[in-house]
């Protein structure tokens, strides 16, 4: 079964029930805007509702709005009333695109506070649904082991843990919970935590959407609506593609750096690159490492070593699916006019994919580093797409890699380490088009970097920003035909909703 397009609503908790059953509409539409498939709510979204028996007047207005939408809706916990045996409840209803109620789940465990107030379901029980069979466990229900082992002997398509942490600590803990249950089903899980005050309690969001062990989306602590769907679809949150994550395989791997738990910014797309490759005595086996490590994640790619002299070993990488190449032929005291450079050129040639080039200060020597030695090698390969990490760095070098992208239409520069005047200065000269935002470094660095984009995002138009940021390495890197055909004409960009 296909995997749909989900929606989170990660929401602060409203005590006027009007107010929230208001938001939870305004939140369907916004979903439905956006090509979702199926909009999932935290618990108590509903505010404190009054108990009644379902359907009533609230329940019938998400189902009107979600036959009108074609949108399934899973809901958080509401209070209800039992017809046949008058009991208090706590409830996860499933709309079907048509408005039909699907089923129900009554919340099965409870805190003390709880406990005089609401009696506790049969047990764990499986929806079906136009998109499969769907368990939802709220609050502890999401938590306790055995209701887990319930859950997996149903055989569900989609699991919704609407379940809220406290603390840092318990948020990492259930975004990973969230990771590996997808792992074991096989299937997606759907992390829909509140935020904000509830009962005299404070709980920090971080929605999370995860298939078969992948994560998919991941929100921060802010009031949003997250969105994403199968592994191949956009990735609607903060719009990133960091073109040039530096990732040191040549070293052991930091468990932050797992694929199957990328957490953060390498939940975004990224492009993977680690120089020293270049200099490692091995580095056959640690670039399939790379390229394996990227393989895990449907949202990253990986660059294979460009050596001089091993043009034959970079071909064999880019037939294995590196998504192009990076080189630093100072370190082998090689120009770039050499005779071993111009074949790596013929290999990206024969593929056309990108080449990222090291240039500024770094430890070859100085002779080798200005951007300028590059003319000779642009002017006989035109058709690949050509990367300056850093712009240079720091000037003379970053006024000579501006030059080259004015001179050769095939040249793109890399926002990090370079200040946020020196990319306003490049957006002047050659425009938006061909330049991409990276973080060059280590995965904390990418938040230092981020924060130039934010400090820039106010001094130019949104098509710019949204170009640097996401578009132009999307288009490099990514194949976008999915996206178009999904959002025909453009690429909407993530906004918290006002």
């Amino acid at each position: 079964m296909s995997t749909p397009r989900i929606a989170v609503s990660q929401s602060s908790y409203l005590r006027d029930s009007e107010g929230a059953i208001r938001r939870c509409l305004e939140n369907m539409r916004h979903a439905a805007s956006r090509g979702v498939d199926v909009i999932v709510f935290p618990e108590w979204s509903l505010g404190l509702n009054p108990v009644e028996v379902v359907p009533n007047r609230n329940t019938e207005r998400l189902s009107r709005l979600a036959r009108e939408l074609n949108l399934m809706v899973i809901t958080g916990s509401i209070r209800v009333l039992e017809p046949e045996s008058g009991k208090k409840q706590q409830r996860c209803l499933v709309f079907e695109p048509d408005g039909t109620l699907a089923g129900s789940h009554a919340k099965v465990l409870f805190h003390p506070t709880e406990r005089p107030w609401f009696e506790p379901g049969a047990g764990i029980n499986a929806i079906s649904t136009r998109w499969g069979r769907v368990v939802v466990l709220p609050g502890l229900d999401g938590v306790d082991q055995d209701s887990w082992s319930q859950a997996l002997e149903l055989s569900p398509d989609l699991v919704v843990m609407a379940t809220s942490p406290h603390t840092p600590t318990e948020r990492t803990h259930l975004q990973e919970l969230a990771i590996v249950r997808s792992q074991d089903i096989q299937a997606t899980v759907v992390l829909a935590p509140l935020k904000g005050r509830f009962s005299g309690s404070a709980y920090l969001g971080g929605a999370l959407i995860a298939h078969e062990g992948r994560v998919l989306g991941m929100a921060d602590e802010q009031e949003t609506i997250l969105i994403a769907g199968d592994p191949e679809a956009p990735l609607i949150q903060l719009g990133v593609v960091d073109s040039t994550a530096y990732v040191p395989v040549t070293h052991p791997l930091e468990e932050t750096w797992d694929a199957k738990k990328a957490l953060g910014p390498e939940a975004e797309r990224r492009v993977l690159v680690d120089w020293g490759l270049l200099a490692d005595p091995e580095s056959g086996a640690h670039t399939q490492e790379l390229l394996t490590l990227a393989e895990d994640n449907p949202r990253w790619t990986a660059l294979a070593p460009a050596r001089p002299g091993y043009s034959a070993v970079l071909g064999r990488w880019l037939d294995a699916g590196a998504g192009g190449a990076f080189v630093y032929p100072g370190l082998q005291r090689q120009f770039p006019w050499a005779e071993p450079i111009r074949q790596i050129g013929c290999e990206l040639a024969r593929v056309q994919r990108p080449l990222l080039i090291h240039t500024g200060p770094g430890p070859a020597p100085l002779r080798f580093d200005d951007p300028i030695l590059w003319d000779e090698f642009l002017m006989e390969f035109r058709t690949f797409p050509v990367i300056i990490q850093s712009m240079g760095q720091r000037s003379p070098h970053i006024e000579h890699a501006l030059i080259l992208a004015e001179r050769h239409p095939q040249v793109y520069l890399e926002t990090s380490k370079v200040s946020v005047a020196a990319i306003q200065e490049a957006i002047r000269i050659i425009g938006a088009d061909r330049i991409m935002f990276g973080s060059g470094g280590y995965a904390q660095e990418f938040h230092q970097e981020w924060e130039k984009m934010e400090r820039l995002e106010p001094e130019i138009s949104e098509e710019a920003f949204q170009k640097i940021v996401n578009l132009n390495a999307r288009r490099l890197f990514f194949h976008s035909e999915s996206l178009e055909r999904r959002l025909p004409g453009k690429v909407h960009p993530f906004r918290r909703p006002s």
